[in-house]
Parts: structure tokens; sequence; C-alpha cells
């Protein structure tokens, strides 16, 4: 007899049945994914190895020469095809017209961000064959422009422009002038000396911003001097 049959039996009230006692459920782990079998990529075969076969020494040898380019405009990508010298001086000045280049080391890069690698040494050169010039902007920095279709008949003209624009000092060092400039301007300033062709000038030789006239003795060295600020100060 239940208890709660015992409970009526007594005269008292009935008391409800007990709720049956469920057992608490049972949770099985999630199964565990295999371990990938050795040797096994992800990866398209022939590019990547598994590191047993590094230990052992059974991949494939690793090729040594590189893949060409692919050639176009992709993802940013830009040609590096050798230019003659009539297209690298056309590009060059395409170049000095489209943007303010006061240096050649400027202008080297712009060549390189172009496609074009070029040494300093040949842009000189070029600069030098196409008789670009150097003027000021509003904002006063020098830029390369290119040279004028009437060039000026008295070499001291282009010579006291350069020298009043881009030289600072001039002093004596035993048979050399030393000519100090802007920077990047020597080489423009030494061009101009040159097309004097002054007898007592042996040659010169310019740097970024010194230039060096080389002369006969040390007297000829203070001749001119005074000869060179006397076009500077014009």
């Amino acid at each position: 007899m239940s208890a709660g049959a015992q409970v009526c039996g007594a005269g008292g009230a009935a008391l409800p049945a007990s709720p049956p006692i469920l057992a608490p459920p049972v949770f099985t782990p999630a199964a565990v994914a295999p371990p990938a079998p050795a040797r096994v990529c992800i990866f398209r075969a022939g590019l990547v190895y598994s590191m047993q076969q590094l230990t052992e020494g059974t991949a494939p040898a690793v090729a040594t020469s590189r893949p060409a380019l692919v050639k176009g405009d992709i993802a940013g990508m830009i040609d590096r095809v050798p230019l003659g010298k009539t297209e690298r001086q056309r590009l060059i000045q395409t170049v000095v017209q489209q943007r303010e280049v006061s240096t050649q080391r400027e202008l080297v890069s712009a060549l390189d961000a172009l496609g074009c690698e070029v040494t300093q040494a040949t842009v000189s050169r070029d600069i030098r064959e196409l008789d670009l010039q150097k003027v000021r902007t509003h904002l006063g920095r020098a830029k390369y422009v290119l040279s004028s279709r009437e060039r000026p008949k008295d070499p001291e003209h282009a010579a006291r422009h350069v020298l009043r624009d881009f030289a600072r000092s001039t002093s004596v060092a035993q048979h050399l002038v030393v000519v100090r400039c802007e920077i990047g301007t020597a080489s423009t300033v030494a061009r101009q000396i040159d097309n004097l062709n002054h007898t007592d000038v042996v040659g010169t030789l310019a740097g970024d911003d010194t230039l060096l006239v080389i002369v006969g003795d040390g007297d000829k060295a203070q001749s001119m001097k005074r000869y060179l600020d006397r076009l500077r100060e014009a």
C-alpha cells in the first residue's frame, strides 16, 4: 500500500502521489575529428610540403629560376622596358614640362617611377645635350625648363643670368676658383662658365652646390674671381 493510501485509510485527506524521479540526461562528448594523415597539404601539390617530407629529404628541389613578370599594368606594376637615348630624352622633356624638377636626383626618381631606370651620370649627360636650363619659380625654387629656341648670342649674358640667380660666393684656393651655389645648381653655372670659352679657364668641375674653376696659377685665379664677381653683381 502506498503512503497516500495509508493516510487516506486513517481518515486524513488524500495526498497527491509523488512525481516520478527522472534520471539526469547523459551527455556524450562530441566526436573528435581524426587527425589529418601525414603528407596531406591543403595547398596545391608541388608548392607546399609536409614537415615529414622535408625531414626525410623527399621534397622536390626548389626551382632556382624566377618566373618572368607578367607585362602590362596589373595591380600598379609597370613594365621596365629599356629605352633608347631618343625615347629617354623625350621622356625627360615631358617630365620637365609637367613637373617641377630642381635636381638631377629628383629627375632620376621621376624617371624611375615611370619605369625608366637610369643612372645620375646618364641624366647629367642628357641634361647637357638637351640644354635644359634652370629658372626660379614664383616661390623662389629652382627648376629645370626646356631651353628657349633663341639662345642668347652673347655667352656672357647667359653666364651673368645664372651667376646672379644661383651663385652665392666665390673664393680662391691656389689655382682654383671655388664658387658656392644653391643646392642642385652648380652644374648649370659650370656649363655657362664653360660656354664663355675664357682663355684662362682650363676646365670646371661641378658637384651639387659647389663648382671649381680651374686656371693656370694663383694670379689667374684672382683675376677670374674678380671677373665672375663682376658678372654676378651686374
